[in-house]
């Protein structure tokens, strides 16, 4: 199965009717809007899976909250992996 990027934003942050249903986004209880489920997160096109420990990662979202990761930011300012 190919997903295609186009799926993803069309409903993302949109009202929960969107993505009503649709087992890509969730509906926000907080927002009432349509994000990325648990343990994914927004890159700007797409919602894939939160990366693991010592992985390569380019944004602060993009590493497993649940694990205590975190992107790191190196002395020039660009993230680099996700470590505790």
């Amino acid at each position: 199965m190919i997903l295609s990027a186009s799926l993803y934003a069309s409903m993302y942050n949109q009202s929960c009717s969107a993505c009503q249903g649709n087992r890509y986004q969730t509906c926000s209880s907080t927002t009432n809007m349509c994000q990325c489920p648990g343990n994914s997160y927004w890159n700007g096109s797409m919602c894939p899976l939160q990366l693991f420990e010592n992985v390569a990662c380019s944004q602060i979202d993009a590493c497993r909250s649940d694990l205590n990761l975190s992107c790191i930011i190196n002395s020039y300012g660009e993230f680099t992996q996700c470590l505790t």
